[in-house]
């Protein structure tokens, strides 16, 4: 998922920034760009944010555990003291009979303070585990690689779901069916099954979901109004948003009936492609089967939305400074994920928005999930204490409800926090008001595919699949095309 973009964790951040006119920070860099947004859940870099260090110190910044958001002030706190530990740890030395943990994540400065909270409220209840915490974010996966070819990684690392696959079969990943095994106070049952499954090989577990999200469709409600459309139901299909797109789309007008053409060149397509009766990959991940009737049908649609019928503008590939026409009202739909849900709170003005489920598409409703997961380095000399941890951030109430679920923008992999957390703000009167259907999406959801060296198959993805719309190749030509590299790096993967 990687030409350079701000992750979800930091998009709290950029809105704060946000510009009246609505422009793009980056793409995925926050809801106020949803027109460009194809970064993954539990992202993979976010950009600016310098390391972190967390002790058993009590913490600095004092938001309360249910707030909505950070606050700015609380974020500039968290910054400033940010970039005076930018290369610090947690130097100190372990008191006695205290084990050392090191915890790496990558969730950028605007959550600290609901980490710090929580990480001070886990050391008071096991003050036999010390927590050296660090949080990177720019070039986070370059820098995982680093540490793991110096054998310096730490005891507990922050993954995406995406990375499961290519983590274990390179035999990073520390098995920890053990300990979920005998700890009565996890449960595989309790945690979001989807997700879940991206931890397991061989019948066995070699991480926890922290997080899910899935694929949605924001929708101005005004507009829909003006055009005397419908309000689009979660039962609808392609057919239905095609026909909607067409009536609200008003040339004279700068009207769009999409902000932005829907994610083609990245992961963000595999609800198309199996909607449509395709796959990216076979089950045993050895080939690439996005490719053929099915895959070329689904991708075409999407594609004909702005060459052919002109109800979506062009895309920019690369681009990092396109309107949001979302924000600025003139683009009546678009796709994405729920991650975008707060911050379309705080940019989108003068307008009523919702959200629906993705559209059924002719081959039946195929919602996917991804999220983020917290995995053991397989190499960590300190198991028993970095189960602790990851147990707490990934299994327990507290972090779950508090780092996740008062942010906003994440759905709790732990499911009995899950439902309150997310659908709190929408008690409290803020859009959307069909916020549920996210939790609905979540339950019917399958897990998106894994890929073999998942990073190089999505350059690869945006390279061919660009060429669409900048080269004007075919669509099953340069579906062809990205199946023949795709192959190849699957096959120099197995051979490493």
């Amino acid at each position: 998922m990687d030409r350079k973009k701000l992750s979800r964790r930091d998009f709290l951040k950029a809105t704060a920034a946000l510009s009246a006119a609505g422009t793009l920070a980056a793409c995925g860099a926050a809801p106020a760009a949803p027109a460009a947004s194809t970064q993954a859940p539990a992202a993979a870099a976010a950009t600016s944010a310098p390391a972190l260090a967390a002790t058993s110190a009590p913490a600095a910044v004092t938001s309360a555990p249910a707030a909505e958001v950070a606050t700015t002030a609380a974020a500039a706190e968290v910054a400033t003291t940010a970039a005076a530990a930018e290369v610090a740890t947690s130097a100190a030395p372990a008191a006695a009979g205290q084990t050392t943990v090191r915890l790496l994540t990558t969730h950028g400065v605007t959550m600290s303070p609901f980490i710090r909270k929580s990480l001070d409220k886990f050391l008071a209840q096991h003050p036999e585990v010390k927590v050296d915490w660090e949080d990177l974010t720019e070039g986070y996966y370059d820098r995982l690689n680093v540490q793991l070819a110096s054998g310096t990684l730490p005891d507990v690392v922050n993954l995406r779901s995406f990375d499961m696959y290519d983590w274990h079969s390179r035999g990073n990943l520390y098995d920890i069916t053990p300990f979920l095994t005998a700890d009565p106070d996890v449960k595989p049952a309790d945690l979001v099954d989807a997700i879940l499954k991206s931890c397991q090989f061989e019948g066995k577990y070699y991480g926890l979901p922290y997080d899910a999200s899935v694929i949605i469709a924001f929708y101005n409600k005004d507009l829909f109004d003006k055009g005397g459309v419908p309000y689009p139901k979660d039962t609808w299909t392609w057919d239905d948003m095609h026909a909607a797109a067409k009536t609200l789309t008003k040339p004279d007008q700068g009207i769009f009936g999409f902000a932005n053409v829907p994610p083609y060149n990245n992961w963000l397509v595999e609800p198309w492609v199996l909607s449509n009766g395709g796959k990216l990959i076979n089950d045993e991940h050895t080939e690439w089967t996005m490719v053929g009737p099915e895959a070329e049908g689904a991708l075409q649609y999407i594609v004909d939305l702005s060459k052919k019928d002109k109800v979506a503008p062009a895309p920019q590939p690369g681009s990092t400074n396109a309107v949001n026409l979302f924000v600025l009202g003139k683009g009546a739909m678009y796709v994405s994920g729920q991650w975008e849900i707060p911050g379309n709170r705080d940019a989108v003005k003068g307008f009523k928005w919702d959200v629906v489920a993705f559209p059924t598409g002719p081959k039946g409703h195929k919602p996917i999930t991804h999220g983020g997961t917290y995995v053991m380095y397989a190499k960590t000399k300190v198991p028993e204490a970095a189960w602790k941890i990851q147990k707490w951030i990934c299994a327990q109430p507290d972090w779950q409800a508090n780092v996740y679920g008062a942010s906003g923008y994440s759905i709790p992999a732990l499911k009995k926090v899950s439902s309150d957390a997310w659908l709190k703000p929408i008690a409290a009167g803020k859009p959307p008001a069909n916020a549920k259907v996210v939790l609905d999406e979540l339950d019917k959801a399958v897990p998106g595919s894994l890929w073999p060296n998942f990073q190089k198959i999505s350059s690869i993805m945006t390279e061919e699949l660009d060429k669409i719309f900048v080269e004007d190749v075919p669509v099953k030509q340069a579906l062809e095309t990205l199946k023949k590299r795709a192959d190849q790096t699957i096959k120099e993967a197995s051979q490493k």
